[in-house]
């Protein structure tokens, strides 16, 4: 069996983690941390280890199986599918959800006389086809695009850390219960989503010995990347002028200046962006058909034609929705951090009297 390396399952983990960040998570924070935010972020980075190690917990258990047979061989078949139907619905508002921003982004700051629907399907189409491959296949493309993010990341991290005002973040630790606030949003858009990653079995990578670390190193190298641009974001706009635009994650790519670059270097760096979200989007996806094929025995690529066309559909629906918006930004952290937490320490328990028993 064919298998993958750490570094592929590592940039699988270091999408997931950024993927909520640019146009969700950011905004939320800049709103609710002001210019505080990048604290927020700090202290997310470290309480997040919190249910990063209860994942790791349940990925090192049954090294054999994904999280569906997990479930089914700790609560038996009936309870066990009820849990696993569970989460593929939450699964799908996820990818929904951040479809839905992923459109709104690229009509907004790109396309904006370009109907949705054809940047819908665009997209969908985009995705549809490295989710009709196996997971060493995704993992592979993975790797090839977390070279070419971190690539991008290093360049913008370059042409912005030089322009930093550190009197854009004073005062510092103002707003303490917001920024308490914020650590927990953070959280729960940017660290809570890692339960992906136990739809792949820990023998299906190899060398697995080393994978713990392997995860820890990643984890802390995707937040540090974000926690910098939270950085250059207050330092170099300033609270006042971040909360003005919708994405000041791309305002501040404008800034950049560096000799013999193009002058569309600001939407060429953006591309990183995107990247993320593509890749979460099929990692939700591979998660879902391959959990729904237990149930249904049909051919995954019909479950994937007819999730991609249900996500089309709900897309078409909340894109440019203010009031939807709104209430996705201000509900989305709660639904995420109780459903996340509440099968995470289940399944976390019931393997802890399962070994209990056995011993």
């Amino acid at each position: 069996m064919k298998k993958i390396t750490n570094l592929e399952f590592g940039s699988i983990i270091y999408f997931i983690i950024r993927a909520y960040f640019v146009g969700v998570s950011l905004n939320a924070l800049l709103f609710i941390s002001k210019q505080d935010n990048w604290i927020s972020i700090l202290f997310g980075i470290i309480i997040g280890i919190i249910p990063l190690l209860l994942y790791i917990y349940i990925f090192n258990y049954e090294k054999d199986l994904d999280i569906n047979k997990k479930n089914i061989k700790l609560f038996g078949k009936t309870i066990g599918n009820i849990l696993n139907i569970t989460i593929v619905f939450f699964t799908l508002i996820l990818i929904t959800t951040i479809f839905g921003n992923l459109v709104t982004i690229i009509h907004g700051d790109y396309l904006s006389k370009t109907p949705v629907l054809f940047i819908t399907i665009t997209f969908m189409i985009a995705i549809f086809y490295p989710c009709t491959k196996d997971i060493n296949s995704i993992a592979r493309s993975c790797l090839i695009f977390f070279y070419a993010s971190i690539f991008l990341v290093l360049i913008s991290n370059i042409g912005l850390l030089v322009q930093l005002d550190v009197n854009n973040f004073k005062p510092i630790f103002f707003y303490k219960l917001d920024t308490i606030k914020g650590t927990f949003t953070y959280i729960s858009f940017n660290t809570l989503p890692l339960y992906l990653i136990n739809i792949i079995p820990k023998n299906k990578i190899n060398n697995n010995n080393k994978t713990t670390k392997n995860i820890l190193i990643f984890y802390v190298l995707a937040n540090i990347s974000l926690l910098v641009v939270s950085i250059c974001i207050i330092g170099i706009l300033g609270i006042k002028m971040a909360i003005l635009y919708q994405h000041p994650e791309f305002q501040i790519l404008k800034h950049i200046a560096i000799i013999g670059l193009s002058s569309r270097l600001d939407s060429i760096l953006f591309i990183q962006w995107i990247i993320d979200i593509l890749i979460f989007i099929i990692i939700g996806l591979y998660y879902v058909v391959n959990t729904t094929h237990i149930f249904i025995n049909e051919k995954k690529n019909i479950c994937l034609s007819i999730y991609c066309f249900i996500i089309s559909i709900v897309t078409l629906f909340i894109t440019n929705n203010i009031f939807l918006n709104t209430l996705i930004a201000k509900k989305m952290p709660f639904i995420i951090t109780i459903t996340t937490i509440f099968f995470t320490i289940l399944i976390c328990l019931k393997i802890k009297h399962t070994k209990k028993i056995k011993r």
